[in-house]
């Protein structure tokens, strides 16, 4: 083995240990508080070795969303795969994206606080973006299939997707501020209810 594929092998695994407590730090301190500073304390190295890496405190941040939010949005796309009915779709995909959000706080403090500071900090806004885009795409894939097996939608495609995007954004908001409870649950099954008549079965 070459030094300089066992160098390389050592970075990735230093880059790794980053990003873990990059990741931790963000769950146990929130946004604001996690300095890179903050987190080469908590990898035990120091902070030019964690610029070294990442660079800045933005792109530090922008590989914690990738890798959370991904990681997020591939069992999501796992969970829909090769589901037919729309009830089926929508009660496996939510619940697989509701649990992730709600679940990982590192991925919601993520999420959340990146989004509140990119409203001043344009440097941040496309890994704000990047999660809801992701998501977008997604959920797009899963209407294009619909309408390839002859579903037909009753809402205008673009809305229906802004629609559900905005509306599980809201309901993070409210588990966030309220915390889970009945109005809550019943508002996500309203949601869910109105999703899956938002289209027709094909016409025999």
């Amino acid at each position: 083995m070459s030094a300089s594929v066992e160098r390389s092998r050592k970075g990735e695994r230093r880059a790794d240990e980053i990003l873990e407590a990059a990741m931790r730090c963000l769950g146990r301190d929130g946004y604001a508080a996690t300095s890179l500073q903050r987190v080469a304390d908590e990898a035990g190295v120091s902070k030019r070795n964690v610029i070294y890496y990442y660079g800045s405190r933005e792109q530090l941040f922008d590989a914690v969303v990738h890798h959370v939010g991904g990681r997020l949005l591939e069992r999501v796309a796992d969970a829909v795969a090769g589901l037919v009915e729309p009830a089926d779709i929508i009660s496996r995909g939510f619940d697989q994206l509701w649990n992730g959000l709600t679940n990982d706080r590192t991925l919601l403090v993520a999420w959340l606080g990146l989004r509140t500071e990119a409203i001043t900090n344009p440097a941040l806004r496309a890994t704000a973006a990047w999660m809801g885009d992701r998501f977008r795409e997604l959920l797009s894939a899963v209407i294009d299939d619909a309408l390839g097996r002859g579903r037909r939608l009753l809402v205008d495609r673009d809305a229906l997707e802004v629609l559900i995007f905005a509306s599980i954004q809201g309901l993070v908001l409210e588990y966030v501020e309220r915390g889970d409870g009945p109005e809550l649950t019943s508002a996500i099954e309203s949601l869910q209810r109105l999703l899956e008549a938002a289209s027709l079965p094909p016409t025999s």
